[in-house]
C-alpha cells in the first residue's frame, strides 16, 4: 500500500511543479495556487519629480509683486526649477526663507491627477477648492502653513505658503491656474 501512494504522489508532484514553473503548456494553475510571474512586473508611473530652487530667475506665470500682494508678505527673491514645464517657482522673504511655492505637474491620466489631489488634500481634512477653467481640489491652512492642490485634466497645480490662511493660496491659485493651463 505504501508503494501505491508513492507511485501516485510522484506523477502528481511532477505535474504541479510543471504548472508552477510555467511548463504546463495550456494548463492554468488552480485559483488557489496563484500565478508565478517569470517576467518583471509592469512598472507604475514614476514618482512626481522633486523640484528645487536651482536658478535665480523670474517666475514665468507669477510676478514677485503679485506673489507679495496675494501672499501678504514681501517677496524679495525668486528662484525657479525649469527642469519641469512650466517651471516651479520659489518666492523668498527678506530673511532668506521660502515663503511661497507654485508647482505644476503633468501626469499620465486624469485618474492619477485626482489621486494626487486626494493624497495631498484629502476630503474631510481639507476645504473644497475650485478655480475657473475646470480646476478642482482642496485647500488647508493652519500654523504649519497653507496648501491648495487642484487638478484639471492631467495637470496638478500645488501652491504652498508659510502663511496660515488658505484663502491666500487660493487667490494665488486663481491667478496662476488660467496662466498654466495647457
Amino acid at each position: 500500500m505504501r508503494i501505491a501512494a508513492t507511485t501516485l504522489l510522484a506523477p502528481l508532484s511532477v505535474v504541479l511543479l510543471g504548472v508552477m514553473a510555467g511548463c504546463g503548456g495550456e494548463t492554468e494553475p488552480a485559483p488557489e495556487m496563484g500565478t508565478i510571474r517569470t517576467a518583471p512586473p509592469e512598472t507604475s508611473e514614476p514618482e512626481i519629480p522633486q523640484v528645487e530652487p536651482v536658478t535665480r530667475a523670474e517666475c514665468p506665470y507669477l510676478s514677485v509683486d503679485e506673489a507679495s500682494r496675494l501672499n501678504g508678505e514681501l517677496a524679495t527673491d525668486v528662484r525657479i526649477d525649469d527642469r519641469v514645464d512650466p517651471a516651479a517657482c520659489f518666492f523668498y522673504s527678506a530673511d532668506g526663507a521660502v515663503q511661497l511655492t507654485t508647482t505644476v505637474y503633468s501626469v499620465s491620466s486624469e485618474e492619477r491627477a485626482a489621486e494626487l489631489v486626494d493624497d495631498s488634500a484629502p476630503v474631510g481634512e481639507s476645504e473644497r477648492s475650485d478655480v475657473e477653467g475646470g480646476w478642482t481640489g482642496g485647500r488647508t491652512g493652519g500654523p504649519g502653513g497653507a496648501l491648495v492642490v487642484l487638478a484639471r485634466g492631467t495637470q496638478v497645480l500645488a501652491v504652498q505658503s508659510t502663511q496660515e490662511q488658505s484663502v491666500k493660496v487660493q487667490r494665488v491659485a486663481e491667478l496662476v491656474a488660467p496662466r498654466v493651463a495647457d
